[in-house]
């Protein structure tokens, strides 16, 4: 948006279906395009996490009951592929995981999480998580609990979590090590198989295998259930993803 005609102390009028703003006597002093275009959506489901949940939900659905897809949700406008375009290794990765040769920055994707790996000091909040999204059982095919942060010295807390939260993971069909057992990272290097790659929410990685992906804690959480990853990817030749 360019704001030049903006003055301190103007009272406008922003209409975000016309993607203008006017002043008080109704006069265009600048315009907007919205982007990307599900913010629409996302905007009236709440968030976006509330808008992928409720979008794959509204999928599953459909999908047990023989219907089509439904046309009710904005599909991202993704670029285009040229020609003979050229992907990058991390663009490839990805893109295998969605079901596509590859992934081109500025494009919006879901790639199918078949591992997933949690950890202990954020482990109750997936618990939480996913008790509000009343699930029974894990979409992936191998989901790990660990408890390599808190084995050695844990607080009264820890004990508690020790003692309830492997039998949570394992009523839904997931894998919950010890305390003791090891450490996450070197596990999931036994387990996982090198043609697939593993999104991380850190800044570095730990594992040949593993594509670095800044995530948000809170929205790491609920990946779990779902097992779908939705990332903007601005710039996967260098994983430089930049902004909040």
């Amino acid at each position: 948006m360019d704001v030049t005609n903006l003055n301190m102390g103007d009272v406008i009028t922003i209409n975000t279906a016309k993607g203008e703003v006017t002043d008080e006597a109704g006069k265009v002093l600048t315009t907007f395009d919205i982007k990307p275009n599900t913010v629409p959506d996302e905007f009236q489901a709440g968030g976006r996490i509330p808008l992928i949940i409720g979008r794959n939900l509204t999928e599953l659905s459909r999908e047990a009951l023989n219907l089509g897809s439904t046309d009710i949700f904005a599909l991202p406008e993704n670029p285009t592929p040229k020609a003979d375009q050229g992907y990058s290794q991390a663009q490839k990765m990805v893109g295998r995981a969605c079901g596509v040769e590859g992934i081109l920055p500025g494009a919006a994707c879901e790639p199918i999480m078949t591992t997933v790996g949690s950890q202990d000091t954020t482990g109750p909040m997936t618990a939480d998580e996913i008790k509000e999204l009343a699930c029974l059982k894990f979409k992936s095919p191998l989901v790990m609990q660990s408890f390599c942060h808190t084995a050695a010295y844990p607080k009264p807390a820890d004990v508690k979590m020790h003692a309830n939260l492997p039998t949570f993971i394992a009523d839904r069909e997931g894998v919950a090590l010890r305390p003791g057992d090891g450490v996450i990272h070197s596990w999931l290097n036994r387990l996982l198989v090198p043609e697939l790659s593993v999104p991380v929410a850190i800044l570095i990685p730990v594992s040949q295998l593993e594509s670095v992906f800044p995530l948000d804690q809170v929205w790491l959480h609920l990946v779990v259930p779902l097992v779908l990853c939705h990332s903007i990817c601005l710039n996967l030749c260098l994983f430089g993803l930049r902004g909040n």
